[in-house]
């Protein structure tokens, strides 16, 4: 139930913080940061997807290398029932992990191109 909630919440945060970048009005697209204060350039919309976009790739590198090592583990177990669900359990969570980084992935690249 536990890892229920925990997955619904990664997933409307998802949602959620893409509809925030969906939400962004023209004007705010053409905010950009004052000369000479040593902020990065560019509008606050591609600031955010930078950010999210970095994220997404660390999250995707990540559940990869999970996926890697749940499958080492897996195949390591020597038959224990213990360490078999426990490396299915890692294979899981690390498919849902990929799945949202690719989902973000797919949200930053929408919100660019509507910018």
């Amino acid at each position: 139930m536990k890892n229920k909630k925990i997955t619904i919440g990664v997933i409307t945060t998802a949602m959620l913080v893409g509809g925030i970048l969906f939400a962004q009005d023209a004007c705010l697209a053409a905010i950009t940061a004052p000369s000479g204060t040593g902020l990065p350039s560019g509008t606050i919309v591609s600031s955010i997807s930078k950010i999210i976009k970095t994220l997404a790739e660390f999250v995707g590198g990540l559940s990869v290398l999970m996926i890697v090592i749940s499958g080492i583990m897996y195949i390591s177990s020597g038959g224990d029932s213990g360490r078999v669900e426990t490396a299915k359990s890692m294979l899981l969570y690390s498919i849902i992990g990929l799945i949202v980084a690719l989902l973000a992935w797919v949200i930053v690249k929408s919100v660019i191109g509507a910018v």
